[in-house]
């Protein structure tokens, strides 16, 4: 069911869903043709999609505007059918997280603070974001889903977590991170909150 759903600005809506509804039900609220093409997937992935249309489609009408779907492009971002307007979504089992952007691409991730980000952090972390962290979770657990927001930004499009985004610093309940990419330079500030112990980043 809808958790929260905030109207960020005149131009933003974050929504926040927590699956505690049991699949039938989520189901039998769902289009049956679009059951059809997701038959096969695992469980909790059918309600992870079922809910995130949902979702956005409550979130469309919050902001009044049109919802015909959702569909993905060849590097699959998500984006709202025959509509310029921008969405960007994110689960952690059993939350997911939206984000409506009326006029810039959006970006938005979730996660738990877990003990696997130890074993990966070198995979997208720099050495000064290595020290910066030391190996605290929460701060990994930031940077990961900075990092993954800002991918998600630029449309999934060849970025190295490592070389190419880097977190500057976190302050007053904000990511501070830079894109180097050709030659170019992009600052991008993220804003971060907590959801029960789960970490939410997403830009403005």
């Amino acid at each position: 069911m809808i958790k929260k759903q905030i109207k960020v600005s005149n131009k933003i809506m974050l929504g926040i869903w927590e699956i505690n509804e049991p699949l039938d039900r989520l189901e039998a609220q769902y289009h049956a043709k679009e059951l059809e093409r997701i038959a096969h997937y695992h469980p909790t992935k059918k309600a992870e999609h079922i809910a995130s249309r949902q979702l956005i489609e409550s979130m469309c009408q919050g902001l009044d505007i049109p919802f015909h779907g959702i569909c993905k492009d060849d590097h699959g971002k998500p984006h709202l059918i025959d509509s310029p307007y921008h969405i960007s979504i994110s689960h952690s089992y059993p939350k997911i997280v939206a984000l409506i952007n009326l006029e810039r691409p959006a970006g938005i991730d979730i996660e738990k603070p877990r003990e696997q980000l130890l074993r990966v952090k070198r995979k997208f972390l720099n050495e000064e974001e290595l020290a910066a962290c030391n190996d605290n979770l929460d701060k990994l657990c930031s940077y990961w889903c900075a990092k993954e927001s800002i991918y998600k930004i630029h449309g999934r499009k060849n970025l190295s977590f490592v070389q190419n985004i880097k977190i500057q610093k976190i302050k007053d309940s904000q990511v501070l991170c830079t894109v180097h990419r050709d030659g170019q330079q992009e600052d991008i500030i993220l804003n971060l909150q907590k959801e029960d112990e789960y970490i939410i980043t997403y830009n403005l």
